[in-house]
């Protein structure tokens, strides 16, 4: 009888470590199979980005090209663009390559500085302008005989720095849109590695 117990007991235990083993491999059969699927749909949002961003920083340099202004709203379209990126970069450790983990988290990060830095420019650029035709205005209030060219140029004079610093935009602001718009080899390079 105490063979029979300890033959069932060796069955029983058995057969747990058999159960517990099959629950194992399936669990982790499970998981490799979400770790998969993660993979692939983040990947596909950040392809997905990236080509849209492509478009985006060449439509930034035609608009700069045509009227000299940086339109906020392209910016914001790029911004809005990396929501998928920005709402689950934590999962980028699901990538197995730790150098394209580093090149999608540089993009990312550079070209979002890029970016934050071109918009900072361009509305100081437009409320340096703002200033001075206030001052302009200004002046032709208190003198209505002075010419606008008159007006401007003493407006020049009373605002020296904020001309100088608004001359100075004019040539730092064509270097960010070429900056900016070399991220669209970067966002190539990073669908070539993706796919």
């Amino acid at each position: 009888m105490s063979s029979e117990i300890i033959a069932a007991i060796i069955g029983a235990f058995i057969g747990g470590l058999f159960s517990a083993g099959t629950g194992w491999f399936l669990d982790r059969s499970r998981e490799t199979v979400r770790f998969s699927r993660a993979r692939e749909l983040l990947t596909m949002a950040i392809c997905d980005d990236l080509e849209h961003a492509k478009d985006l920083y060449d439509k930034i340099r035609e608009d700069w090209e045509k009227t000299n202004i940086i339109w906020f709203s392209t910016l914001n379209e790029l911004r809005g663009s990396r929501h998928t990126y920005e709402n689950n970069k934590d999962w980028i450790h699901i990538f197995n390559d730790a150098k394209l983990r580093r090149k999608i988290f540089r993009y990312y990060l550079q070209s979002a500085d890029c970016m934050n830095n071109l918009e900072y420019q361009q509305r100081r650029k437009d409320e340096l302008r703002n200033k001075i035709f206030d001052t302009v205005r200004q002046i032709k209030l208190n003198d209505n005989k002075m010419t606008d060219s008159e007006a401007l140029a003493l407006a020049v004079k009373y605002m020296d720095k904020e001309h100088q610093e608004f001359n100075d935009l004019g040539t730092l602001i064509p270097s960010l849109v070429i900056k900016l718009h070399q991220f669209k080899a970067t966002a190539e390079g990073l669908l070539r590695d993706l796919n």
